[in-house]
């Protein structure tokens, strides 16, 4: 029943027979499509996609044993887009490299170990709560970028 669950959060990840795949989101947007309003939605690409990276980080430093310091808020910022290509095409691997070692990490943790600092749930509850989380902000970013025009995918 382990294996099964481990291969359930593994495809979570992935978002087989889901929605998007969180990991290819961002393929192939360019840099100036980042920091731009796609009205009704109130952030812009960056915003969300930052986002969803600050929390998939903090539950990678969760998970390696470090301290974690949750942000203001809900974590989004207010910086419009990135401060420039380079560090926007680094960002889209960084992004990747985080959900990657998530999807590294379901096979190797202990499923039941509970978190005190994340109201005490355990390694599958944060990682089935990332999905959720990663799922809704993936939508709203395939919304952006269709009503932006830079959506191809069907």
């Amino acid at each position: 029943m382990e294996d099964v669950l481990r291969s359930l959060l593994k495809r979570g990840i992935r978002a087989t027979g889901s929605h998007i795949d969180t990991t290819t989101v961002l393929d192939g947007l360019e840099y100036r499509f980042t920091g731009i309003y796609a009205s009704p939605i109130p952030n812009t690409i960056w915003q969300v996609a930052e986002h969803m990276h600050l929390w998939v980080r903090l539950k990678v430093d969760l998970f390696e044993g470090k301290e974690i310091v949750f942000p203001e808020g809900h974590g989004f910022g207010t910086v419009e887009a990135p401060p420039s290509v380079e560090f926007w095409e680094q960002f889209k691997l960084d992004f990747i490299a985080a959900q990657v070692r998530v999807e590294e990490m379901i096979w190797t943790m202990d499923l039941q170990k509970r978190y005190p600092v994340w109201n005490n749930l355990t390694f599958a509850e944060i990682v089935g709560i990332m999905h959720n989380h990663n799922s809704y902000h993936t939508a709203q970013i395939v919304a952006m970028r269709r009503i932006l025009g830079v959506w191809s995918r069907s």
